[in-house]
């Protein structure tokens, strides 16, 4: 039997109904631990002393630095293995290996094959992994799809679903550099030598903080994880709904590069916009508050920055205390593969303009 759904199309429903369909028809397995959807799954299989599998599958395109002529293709094989190590590391997991699919039109240059491949390779070495296969299809479009195979102990793996009322949100490194490199530069907007090296390197450079992620996993000191690809409001609001709470983020706290902060203050671009990018590749962490001393001390001895930017509450609402200081509900707003480019405009290029970040004003919500 049929319904109204079935009629939907993939534009119209979104990713997230999407991906719920897809689970809901998978069949639950002892081998599978804590289930489908989380950043990577976590396999039941012998490894080793108490570890399991930990795997990820993610689809990847032409990188915006190799659209800009910012960059090689490198780049553009870099960022497809850092895509998919990215929910790895996330959850707690030692990247091992990855497979490289390529699917490419056939008029692509063997060139740019070498280029995307040697990038690919150094980037799985980065994270500690090797290339161990992969397939070559003729397509329409370029996309590099990439999976990415770790192992964890058990006891240290990270999921969305673990955030506790009273814990610390707590994000890495800077947010927004990426967008505002994207926005700066195909915009030609006149910029000093220092701000366009960072805004480049941003866009070059988009790499999860695996020394960090790596430290924080081995220290037990989080409740749960996500990586930021698809925007921190989304991050956000999976990790909340996977763990049944609610938050409040502070939009003041949200840390972006002093180096680019004030171009991003001249053009308007409020600093939850700017996070909604996603393509800076950070993670977002819950954590106790009594941990989060212990965490600024592993960021620091690796070179790194951790930013306490809010709190889980028991109450599911998603709430934000905006820069003038109100308290508002917090927009889910998104990368969506199918929904994005519905309207002929990527998901980057939507976040140029304005649009409703926040929704109704509420009341200064519980410190529970």
């Amino acid at each position: 039997m049929t319904s109204p759904e079935d009629k939907m199309s993939l534009a119209e429903a979104g990713e997230r109904v999407v991906v719920r369909e897809i689970i809901s028809l998978l069949q639950p397995s002892v081998i599978l631990v804590d289930g489908l959807g989380h950043d990577a799954a976590f396999l039941d299989v012998p490894v080793g002393g108490d570890e399991i599998l930990v795997v990820n599958t993610d689809r990847s395109g032409i990188s915006i630095a190799y659209q800009l002529g910012l960059a090689d293709g490198e780049c553009v094989g870099d960022l497809g293995v850092s895509h998919a190590v990215s929910d790895v590391i996330a959850a707690g997991g030692v990247p091992k290996a990855v497979t490289v699919a390529l699917l490419m039109p056939s008029d692509t240059e063997i060139g740019f094959v070498r280029q995307l491949m040697r990038g690919a390779e150094r980037s799985a070495a980065r994270y500690g992994a090797v290339i161990a296969g992969g397939d070559t299809k003729q397509n329409p479009k370029f996309a590099m799809v990439v999976t990415a195979i770790g192992t964890a102990p058990r006891n240290r793996r990270l999921t969305r679903s673990g955030a506790r009322p009273g814990d610390l949100l707590v994000v890495t490194g800077y947010l927004g550099s990426m967008l505002l490199g994207m926005i700066a530069l195909r915009n030609d907007i006149p910029v000093e030598a220092e701000v366009r090296a960072a805004l480049e390197r941003a866009l070059i450079e988009q790499r999860p903080p695996f020394t960090l992620g790596r430290a924080i996993a081995d220290a037990l000191v989080a409740h749960a994880c996500m990586d930021i690809s698809d925007g921190l409001a989304g991050a956000v609001f999976a990790v909340c709904s996977a763990s049944g709470v609610g938050a409040v983020i502070d939009e003041a706290l949200i840390p972006a590069d002093p180096t680019v902060l004030p171009l991003a203050n001249s053009l308007s671009l409020r600093p939850m916009q700017l996070a909604c990018g996603g393509g800076d590749w950070q993670f977002l962490y819950a954590i106790a508050p009594e941990r989060f001393a212990r965490v600024e001390e592993l960021a620091a001895s690796v070179g790194g920055r951790v930013t306490c930017i809010g709190r889980v509450t028991k109450a599911p609402a998603v709430v934000a205390r905006t820069v003038e200081g109100s308290f508002r509900h917090l927009n889910r707003i998104e990368h969506d593969s199918f929904a994005d480019g519905a309207g002929g405009r990527g998901y980057f290029s939507t976040l140029e303009v304005p649009q409703t970040w926040f929704g109704d004003f509420v009341e200064p919500p519980s410190e529970r």
